[in-house]
């Protein structure tokens, strides 16, 4: 390891996503940035923020043209950057050197062998990915050991924004140390898609959302349990991945002690957020169509 890596290793120890003087205060002038890893429930929580933030204040990645999205919003200039509020979408680690007002970042991570299942599934039955065609003819094992968008998580957090596919590249320990400076010094939030309901109940607490209704969207259905899948199988994942099983590990160790800071407080929450999910069949119609209308907005409004 290098000496630069062992300097990132060790300020890294300690991380954990931490709650700021701000708790239950809209920061008026930092923005948020949503860094969505793929297949983390980052699609849930899309919609979430659209509901607590004006549309026209929020850009959105585009999530099926990202490398093109995320580099169109590079280059706009500093007093539309100021405009916005939140950023979201698949993007490297980074935006925020960009922007003119403070921001700070939020994420979820996921078990790496349960994403890789997930992505995989997604691809191979979803119609309009990009890589459908490409799915027919590989095997799970086949597709995890042979793409170049293995690491997804340590990549992104990272920020490996010079490579033309920020997906793709090389990935080692010193990745994985930059990747959990980069969660200590500038994520208020890094949470567990398996306890997702109870991230929300902190980003609650943090950012001062309503979170008034909520529903899951783009869950991949058509999908083995991971249980189901031959051991073999999913120690090849694992190792393909092994410096997302390392980071993962390392936020996952530190997440209780993060939630005890904030005291009962998760648990008042949490049970908000259950009875937000009890929607009925008219409330539950009604919310899936008025956030299609405002996703609708604020992709419009970022590609403008």
């Amino acid at each position: 390891m290098s000496a630069r890596c062992e300097l990132v290793e060790s300020r890294a120890v300690n991380v954990e996503p931490t709650p700021t003087t701000a708790d239950a205060v809209r920061r008026e002038n930092e923005a948020l940035i949503f860094l969505h890893l793929p297949k983390c429930g980052g699609t849930t929580l899309n919609r979430i923020i659209e509901w607590e933030y004006p549309p026209l204040r929020i850009f959105s990645i585009d999530p099926s043209f990202f490398r093109w999205s995320h580099r169109r919003v590079s280059r706009w200039p500093r007093e539309r950057l100021a405009k916005m509020r939140v950023f979201k979408g698949h993007m490297p680690f980074g935006l925020h050197e960009r922007l003119p007002q403070p921001a700070t970042y939020i994420t979820f991570l996921r078990e790496p062998v349960e994403r890789v299942i997930s992505e995989y599934y997604f691809a191979l039955h979803y119609r309009l990915h990009p890589q459908y065609r490409r799915m027919q003819s590989l095997s799970l094992e086949d597709y995890a050991l042979k793409t170049p968008h293995h690491n997804l998580q340590t990549k992104l957090l990272a920020g490996r924004g010079n490579y033309p596919d920020f997906l793709a590249g090389d990935c080692d320990e010193e990745t994985v140390a930059l990747a959990k400076d980069n969660l200590a010094r500038h994520f208020s939030f890094a949470g567990l898609t398996e306890r997702f309901d109870e991230g929300l109940a902190v980003l609650k607490l943090i950012f001062g959302w309503d979170i008034a209704q909520y529903a899951s969207f783009n869950v991949t259905r058509i999908r083995p349990r991971k249980e189901t899948v031959p051991a073999p199988v999913q120690a090849a994942i694992a190792e393909r991945n092994r410096h997302d099983v390392a980071l993962y590990e390392h936020v996952a160790a530190s997440y209780e002690k993060m939630l005890a800071r904030f005291g009962e407080r998760v648990r008042t929450e949490l049970d908000a957020i259950h009875s937000a999910k009890a929607l009925g069949p008219f409330a539950s119609a009604s919310f899936l169509v008025a956030s299609a209308i405002r996703k609708a907005i604020c992709r419009i409004h970022s590609a403008t």
